[in-house]
């Protein structure tokens, strides 16, 4: 800092500048302080403290929507595990064959031979209104998380009717 102050000492446009400074009045020396005072305030404003408070408020503006983003997964972290935990539970081949019992009773397809096995429940339907069977596995995927793992749909001689073959399972 002694360097510094010696070299600009030294220089002759600082001398020039300090005795004109010198030769001021003192209501002009004044005038010039608090000239000099507000610049270096205003500067120091429009060059540091204002993009500091935008980047400031930009960042609480951020953390704001993260946070809320957060409470919201939290608040349904649980639900959405439940799902999951349905889907890839299965629940075994006898409740799955349950459900599918159920499900075809209520939406009124009759089913003529189902067959639990290792992937799944294999369902055969000999007559079914093609919208009731299409309802059914609807509700099936839906409500249970039941996936069509084949099918094979043939038309009947009366409009409307079908037969088929589904094989259901849980993945």
């Amino acid at each position: 800092m002694e360097k510094l102050t010696l070299l600009l000492e030294q220089h002759p446009l600082w001398q020039q500048a300090k005795d004109w400074y010198e030769r001021l009045a003192s209501k002009d020396r004044n005038a010039l302080l608090a000239l000099t005072v507000f610049i270096t305030v205003t500067l120091f404003y429009l060059l540091a403290w204002e993009p500091l408070d935008d980047w400031s408020g930009r960042q609480q503006e951020d953390y704001s929507q993260q946070l809320e983003t957060m409470n919201w997964m939290q608040q349904h972290l649980d639900k959405a595990r439940e799902l999951e935990k349905k889907k890839k539970s299965g629940a075994g081949q006898k409740e799955l064959s349950s459900i599918v019992t159920t499900q075809a009773r209520q939406t009124g397809v009759i089913i003529s031979r189902i067959q639990p096995d290792q992937k799944g429940v294999a369902v055969w339907v000999e007559d079914a209104a093609y919208q009731k069977l299409l309802a059914w596995l609807v509700i099936l995927k839906n409500r249970h998380f039941v996936n069509v793992q084949q099918i094979k749909i043939d038309r009947l001689k009366e409009e409307g009717r079908v037969k088929g073959y589904v094989h259901l399972g849980t993945r």
